[in-house]
């Protein structure tokens, strides 16, 4: 009686909530993305001599598609990124291409040729943008949340659309 008496209590105590502990299994993620800073902001120019700041489009997703003039792999990728474009965009999802700088002169003509219809900025000569965001490869993608928090990094493809609509469900 007393082992079964034992096994009743650890069975019983098991089962609360030690105190400060979240509510549900999510919330203790949630309250540590709550507390992470934000992605790093940049400012750079656009083809068009303007310039985008990323801090402007908080409150919308934001997918950082990073990239290079001569970068094959980044051209493969652009049937995909047209096509969330046309599928998120209006949902609230703004998609810049970052290129890098060491191949400046021809970005903007590759931009055009390519059909890429969303904001196309070019990094500065050292690439300090990819560098603060720990990009080594192109093509790289960093998906952030409306607070300006990092939610996925390098999807391509089936994937990066499935992770996109986890969050900007279509209808």
């Amino acid at each position: 009686m007393r082992g079964f008496c034992f096994g009743f209590l650890v069975l019983l105590l098991g089962g609360c909530q030690r105190l400060g502990a979240p509510a549900e299994p999510g919330a203790a993620t949630v309250n540590r993305q709550a507390t992470r800073p934000p992605a790093p902001d940049f400012t750079l120019p656009t083809a068009t001599a303007d310039s985008l700041t990323l801090r402007s489009w908080r409150g919308s997703y934001v997918l950082l598609d990073f990239r290079a003039a001569d970068c094959a792999p980044c051209r493969a990728e652009n049937a995909n990124l047209r096509k969330l474009h046309q599928q998120f965009h209006s949902r609230g999802l703004q998609i810049v291409s970052v290129w890098a700088h060491a191949h400046g002169a021809d970005w903007a003509r590759v931009a055009a040729a390519d059909s890429l219809r969303w904001p196309q900025v070019l990094d500065r000569p050292t690439n300090p943008v990819a560098r603060a965001y720990e990009v080594e490869t192109r093509p790289a993608t960093v998906l952030l949340d409306p607070r300006g928090q990092e939610l996925a990094r390098n999807l391509f493809g089936r994937d990066l659309g499935q992770k996109i609509a986890a969050y900007i469900p279509l209808d």
